[in-house]
């Protein structure tokens, strides 16, 4: 039986809900056919705009935690990096166990606006990659003041205060957000996916980076020992001012009398 027989032997057209999908993806198409505009732009998207306009994103994230100084935001950021590679590795695995055919194996006639790839179609590797990112980001969202990840440096909250969020992280999740589900959108947009595959990927990138961040501890003590070393300047801004004690990561030691203390107990 020839190698291309075995292929389509071991696969299935399209997974469940087959209805749903089909449907939804054959409708799209016909927009994608009657919006002919927007066909060079989404090609780029749905390639490689996309990813890169996350990665952007994420690696924005990283530069604010380290002009901050917030080493344990950046670590977390590290954590999530790995995670999106353990993801993507994942996502091969999960995909040869599927088998399910490309949309346009099952519908030769549909409107295809990027190279047509001979792997399995569920999960999509961009979704995967796209729902990492995002999560990684989302995940350094914490309330300013809280001693959590994503904590400011040096901040401090009045009593009876609500903390909040940092307005930078928050609008950097919020573009995470919009960028990954247009790049979802854009990848049925070409023809290269069912919506259930974009879905699968997402939800897949995300699971495994929440998992991955299990290792937040261990993530701590190396950039807690890092940031002692010349390596410091990687995970943390230097300081422009010597002798004011700098809390890089938010880690302000209470009650030793440096500014901004709260008053020692009499």
């Amino acid at each position: 039986m020839p190698v291309v027989d075995r292929f389509v032997v071991a696969s299935v057209r399209v997974l469940w809900p087959g209805g749903l999908n089909t449907s939804l993806y054959l409708d799209l198409n016909r927009v994608s056919r009657q919006t002919a505009w927007a066909h060079g732009f989404m090609h780029a998207y749905a390639l490689w705009l996309g990813l890169a306009l996350m990665a952007a994103v994420f690696l924005v994230a990283y530069a604010l935690a380290w002009w901050r100084r917030d080493v344990h935001a950046a670590a977390l950021l590290f954590v999530g990096g790995v995670g999106t590679l353990v993801a993507l590795g994942l996502n091969q695995l999960v995909g040869h166990a599927a088998g399910e055919l490309r949309p346009y194996d099952t519908y030769p006639h549909a409107l295809v606006l990027v190279a047509k790839a001979h792997d399995f179609a569920f999960p999509s590797d961009h979704a995967t990659v796209a729902g990492a990112l995002f999560v990684s980001v989302l995940l350094v969202v914490r309330p300013a003041g809280s001693g959590a990840p994503g904590h400011v440096a040096g901040a401090t909250g009045m009593p009876g205060s609500r903390p909040r969020a940092t307005g930078s992280m928050v609008a950097l999740a919020a573009a995470a957000a919009v960028v990954c589900l247009f790049l979802l959108f854009a990848r049925v947009y070409v023809g290269a996916h069912y919506p259930g595959d974009v879905v699968a990927g997402v939800l897949l990138g995300g699971a495994v980076v929440l998992l991955v961040s299990a290792m937040r501890p261990i993530a701590y003590w190396m950039v807690d020992a890092i940031e002692q070393t010349p390596l410091g300047v990687l995970i943390r801004r230097p300081s422009s001012e010597v002798g004011r004690g700098d809390d890089p990561g938010g880690r302000r030691a209470r009650g030793t009398g440096g500014e901004g203390d709260l008053p020692a107990a009499r």
